[in-house]
Order: C-alpha cells, then sequence, then structure tokens
C-alpha cells in the first residue's frame, strides 16, 4: 500500500471520525478537538480543560466530546462547551472512547489508569482492573450496559444497527454485542483474538474491521490489520517508527483509511510526535 502523509505536528491524535467531508479527531495532550480538509488544512473545532478523547454526534447534531479525566462528556455548540452527561456520577473509571448511533445515543467506554501503568509491560504485577461501557441515552440518562471490558477502547457501530464491536486493549481482543432496540448490549462474544493490544477501529461494508495496534511488542512500534470475523488478518501496515493508536475509513468515496500514530507507547510523549497518514484501500467504509 502507498502510505502518505496528511497532517503532522500532532501531540497524540485520537478518537478519529469522518463526517460532513472532514475528518475530525481529538488532540488529547494538546486539549483541542480538531479537524482536517480533504487537502489536510486544519481547524481547530473546540478547546477544553480537560484531556479530549472519543467523539461522537447526539440526536440533534451536536458534537460530542469525552474528557477523560473529567469523567464528562461534554457537548459543543454555537453557545459553546457544557456538560452532556456525567459518567462519574455513576462509575468510578476515566472515559475514553465513544461511538454514537443513529438515533444519537452514545456508547462511552470507561477504563481504569490508577490501578496500573500503561507504559509498563503488562503481566502479574501491572494489571488493568475492569472497565465498562456505558450508555448515555437520548433523555439524558446513564446506565451500564457491558461490564468486565479489560480497558474498554475504539467502538464501531455495523451499517445495520444492530451490532457493537469493542476493542478490549488489554485483553487483546476484539469483542462483539447485539443492540437490542433499548440500547442494551447482549450476547458478548468474541470478535477476534489478536496477540497484541487493540485500540481504534473503523468497519469497512463487508463488516471488516480495521484496528489499531499500539505495539507488536512492548517498547516497539505497532500497526494496523484488517480482520474478520473469527481473528483472520487479510490486510496489514505497519508503522515502523510510532506507535498506532487509531484509523478511520473516508475521504470523498469513503475508500481512505486514515492512520493515526504518536510515540511509541513507554516512551516521552513530545508535541510534534503525533501525526496522522493516510493510504487508499480497496473495500470503504460506509
Amino acid at each position: 500500500m502507498d502510505v502518505k502523509i496528511f497532517a503532522e505536528n500532532l501531540t497524540f491524535p485520537e478518537g478519529s471520525r469522518w463526517k460532513d467531508d472532514r475528518l475530525i479527531c481529538s488532540d488529547v495532550f494538546s486539549h483541542q478537538v480538531i479537524s482536517f480538509n480533504e487537502d489536510g488544512n486544519k481547524e481547530v473545532v473546540a478547546s477544553i480543560e480537560g484531556l479530549p478523547v472519543g467523539l461522537g454526534w447526539n440526536k440533534n447534531g451536536d458534537l460530542l466530546i469525552n474528557s477523560l479525566m473529567e469523567k464528562k462528556v461534554l457537548k459543543s455548540d454555537s453557545s459553546g462547551i457544557s456538560t452532556y452527561a456525567d459518567i462519574g456520577k455513576v462509575e468510578d473509571n476515566f472515559i475514553n472512547d465513544m461511538t454514537t448511533d443513529s438515533l444519537g445515543r452514545a456508547y462511552v467506554g470507561t477504563v481504569s489508569l490508577t490501578s496500573f501503568d500503561e507504559n509498563e509491560h503488562i503481566g502479574p504485577t501491572n494489571i488493568p482492573t475492569f472497565g465498562s461501557i456505558m450508555l448515555v441515552d437520548v433523555d439524558g440518562s446513564i446506565r451500564r450496559v457491558a461490564d468486565r471490558m479489560t480497558f474498554t477502547n475504539g467502538m464501531v457501530i455495523s451499517p445495520d444497527g444492530k451490532t457493537l464491536i469493542a476493542a478490549e486493549t488489554f485483553a487483546y481482543r476484539l469483542s462483539m454485542f447485539d443492540i437490542e432496540d433499548d440500547g442494551s448490549l447482549s450476547n458478548r462474544r468474541i470478535f477476534a483474538d489478536l496477540g497484541a493490544p487493540t485500540d481504534g477501529i473503523t468497519m469497512d461494508i463487508k463488516g471488516r474491521v480495521w484496528v489499531a495496534l499500539p505495539y507488536y511488542k512492548f517498547g516497539g512500534p505497532g500497526g494496523w490489520v484488517r480482520v474478520e470475523e473469527g481473528g483472520e488478518i487479510s490486510a496489514k501496515i505497519d508503522s515502523s517508527t510510532h506507535g498506532a493508536f487509531d484509523c478511520v475509513l473516508g475521504g470523498k468515496n469513503m475508500d481512505q483509511l486514515f492512520l493515526l500514530e504518536a510515540a511509541i507507547l513507554g516512551q516521552e510523549r513530545i508535541p510534534g510526535d503525533g501525526r496522522i497518514r493516510v493510504t487508499n484501500v480497496d473495500c470503504p467504509g460506509f
């Protein structure tokens, strides 16, 4: 695959989405949500005091921003930034990635960052505690719809709205759920075991998932794989120099794969280390 630089001089790009002909993502440690047109021209969409991560949209089309350590889903609209849902009132963990469905319901992943150190090798003396998936319904109510998640990360909903797939980073897998009419999640099962930590994900029209793997071996670079249900890998892109933290399908024909990367996990994160690359793929997103 021909992989090209799309944007540079970022810190830690995450939470990417493609909407209205633009790539939008969080640059976490710059405290900004940013967007790019197809030529890579950057615009600051929102700035917050906390650490922005997962992004989505409510039923009115307002941008939703997960503020990690505040444990709040924020809303950005013409009047500014406000609290949309206070996850911290019902969940002790921090909040991470998010996906929203066609009704504007928000699925918010939670993670523990106090029980272990993600910058150290995971093992018997450094074990992540469980997180969850919280649902923020259109009426503003909050409830837990999945528990015992091993560091909930990227999430995606299938085109028919019936299935949610979530990365469990330090279980090295993708898990999948059926979505009930009321938004509840059921029938939990494994989509794929990958043998490496899983982060941001995006789905193509054939139901295959591109997943960012921060590293193949701790202390080294990672890459991105396209995985079929059951675990077969049908495409692979190596980073070689960076950690791979997210990806999203977008572009005019939805056949461009944007690759978000930053400093290798365990190394100091310095402004300018983060970047986004792009490549064309043979199966588009939706």
